[in-house]
């Protein structure tokens, strides 16, 4: 308790009181059930995050009308046939032991006819939107139409069983789309000044205030800054949160606008951004009002939570992609567990499922988007003698699943060390949450007292020595080199190998723009090398989520010296550069000191198809079978090891 007091205190919010102070950020679920009602799945993803300790759990992006659905994930709480699912979904939080709030929005102008019948999106102003499709500007009797759909909806959540409701203000939703200058161009008592243009949130707080009493606890998001030009900055979010002040009972400060592209790399702080990137948002809030203030947004280490809750004064912390990594990451810091925590990497996975298949994955968490395993795991009747061949971040994963469901395991690992990710060893700020990751999981083998031998390599011998029930063959991929005159060249390194001790020269091209590629381009762009990708397609990084990009191509731009040739093959090397093709065969040199292969991995086929033979059940997992991913590695570990022991 000593070392986490800030973070373990409890906090009262009206007519509640909050175990700790460490909240589930409101998260937005990946799909529906046909009916766009919550499914069994849905309840145990929210059940899930209570289980794992946070004091209070929301019900992310709920909307309040139906002209506010932005995207087809999201349940109108005023719609009367949702009441029996919402009503299970508090009981469920509950049962986990957290208070159950609801967060209550409309899409505004963020939302498409698509997801409202066809009819035009509404907002404070009207233009047409990015996709061709007409914003009206709202009147003002449909403002106060939907004022009263929040009040509707607050009314609705503490009806069915919840204990707070946190109204969304930010994000640019449509209550952030009046507060913000980007998006309110109106020139009546609801645009222009500040005070105008806070006009409808405090009207939304009025109604939800009327609907719910004093004794029930309400909460408001607020971007603190939009943090992109154009848009209000902290100095409008201070003012802001004073207009709030005394008015609800919780401030909940993130950042950003979905408006526009740049800003929403605040809004989820990628890999490229600082630990807690938005916390000083809230910091400075802190100083100018009474009402208790919580911050989020890329926190994950509890020692700097607590640092900073004890120097800031800010009084609860709220973690979203946090707690896909580890649910339990509260209930470990309750219990003194702070070891064993699996941090995220930030790699946008999470986000990235969701745009493009509507499913939410986790990179690091492989029971994430099926939570009812953790509710009803398939039981282990046989226990197996396990032997995973290689130590990689596949081989890592099998072994520590398979321990917990009661087998016994041995890793062996040809290298001297377990981890591989070798380039995270690098200081490249943006690999530090792998690096932690990697780390964190060797720790848990430790722990785990899970066997372990280094230096070596699974053949026949070490089989037939160690007699397994079961070989997992993780073996891993190696750097495909683009076979042209030169490729093996002194001055040619692999991207994946590129350790602190690796000499770079002065002037540097990359083989290969995928997203390592440039990745690697950033690195050393940074370190002040003059960097050119060369890449055969017209576009970089095309296997990347769209999430992921934002972040990338936002820091490859304020990078400096990076010069992008694409379309281009490569066609032979030398000592003084590399020679190229554009699509009509016109030759291009490159000039360059030093160049780095990054043209993609292949799977060692020859090792694994020489491991196959040596037992009756074999699984070929991460890299060796399918070169890709963190989350692949994961998600095929824990698949191979589940079903092991059920016959």
């Amino acid at each position: 308790m000593k070392k986490y007091e800030h973070l373990l205190a409890p906090l009262k919010l009206a007519g509640l009181t909050l175990k700790n102070r460490m909240f589930s950020a409101p998260t937005s679920l990946a799909e529906l059930g046909p009916d766009r009602h919550y499914t069994r799945e849905n309840i145990e993803y929210y059940k899930l995050r209570a289980l794992g300790g946070a004091s209070v759990v929301p019900v992310g992006d709920t909307i309040v009308d139906e002209s506010g659905s932005a995207h087809p994930q999201q349940v109108c709480i005023n719609d009367p046939s949702a009441a029996p699912y919402f009503c299970a979904v508090a009981d469920a939080i509950h049962a986990g032991g957290a208070a159950a709030a609801v967060q209550i929005d409309h899409g505004g102008a963020l939302c498409t006819p698509e997801f409202i019948g066809g009819r035009n999106a509404m907002g404070p102003s009207g233009y047409i939107d990015a996709w061709g499709d007409e914003v009206v500007a709202m009147t003002e009797e449909q403002i106060f139409t939907i004022a009263e759909k929040y009040g509707e909806a607050a009314a609705n959540a503490k009806k069915y069983g919840f204990d707070m409701v946190q109204i969304h203000a930010g994000h640019g939703w449509l209550i952030h789309e009046f507060i913000s200058p980007l998006t309110n161009h109106r020139e009546d008592k609801w645009g222009g000044s500040l005070e105008n243009r806070m006009r409808f949130c405090l009207l939304v707080i009025e109604k939800v205030r009327a609907a719910v009493g004093r004794q029930f606890p309400v909460s408001v998001r607020i971007s603190g800054s939009e943090r992109v030009e154009g848009g209000y900055g902290l100095d409008t979010g201070v003012e802001i949160a004073k207009m709030l002040d005394g008015r609800v009972e919780l401030i909940h400060v993130s950042a950003a606008t979905q408006q526009i592209d740049e800003s929403y790399a605040y809004m989820f702080p990628t890999v490229f951004m600082n630990d807690m990137e938005n916390a000083g948002l809230a910091a400075e809030i802190k100083k100018h009002v009474k009402t208790p203030v919580a911050s989020v947004g890329a926190f994950n280490i509890p020692d700097d939570m607590e640092k900073f809750m004890a120097e800031s004064g800010v009084d609860a912390i709220a973690m979203g992609r946090a707690l896909l990594a580890d649910p339990f990451l509260p209930r470990k810091v309750m219990e003194g567990k702070s070891e064993e925590i699996t941090p995220c990497i930030r790699c946008m996975e999470c986000q990235n499922g969701m745009v493009q298949n509507r499913v939410v994955r986790c990179a690091v968490n492989p029971i994430i988007g099926r939570e009812c395993d953790v509710f009803h795991p398939l039981p282990t009747y046989v226990h197996k003698k396990i032997l995973v061949a290689g130590g990689g971040p596949a081989g890592m994963e099998a072994a520590l699943v398979a321990k917990r469901r009661g087998h016994e395991v041995i890793i062996c690992e040809e290298s001297d060390r377990l981890g591989a990710l070798r380039f995270a060893d690098n200081d490249v700020w943006f690999k530090r949450p792998m690096r932690r990751w990697r780390d964190s999981q060797i720790a848990k083998i430790g722990r785990a007292g899970i066997e372990v031998r280094l230096n070596t390599r699974v053949d026949k011998t070490v089989v037939e020595q160690i007699r397994p029930d079961v070989l997992i063959i993780a073996v891993g991929s190696e750097p495909f080199a683009v076979p042209v005159p030169g490729h093996n060249g002194r001055n040619v390194v692999f991207g994946a190998h590129i350790t602190p001790e690796t000499k770079i020269g002065k002037r540097v091209v990359i083989i290969g723009g995928g997203f390592i590629g440039v990745e690697e381009a950033i690195a050393l762009s940074h370190d002040g090398h003059e960097v050119t990708i060369l890449e055969m397609q017209t576009e970089l990084a095309k296997e990347a989520g769209p999430m992921y990009k934002i972040g990338l191509f936002r820091q490859l731009r304020e990078s400096g010296a990076v010069t992008r040739a694409l379309g281009m093959r490569c066609t032979r090397i030398d000592e003084h550069g590399v020679y190229a093709e554009d699509a009509a065969g016109k030759e291009v040199f490159y000039p360059c000191d030093t160049v780095v292969m990054a043209a993609g991995m292949r799977s060692r086929a020859a090792e694994v198809d020489a491991l196959r033979p040596l037992v009756n059940e074999y699984y070929v997992i991460g890299d060796a079978g399918n070169p890709g991913k963190i989350m692949n590695a994961n998600r095929d570990a824990y698949d191979a090891v589940t079903a092991l022991g059920y016959m």
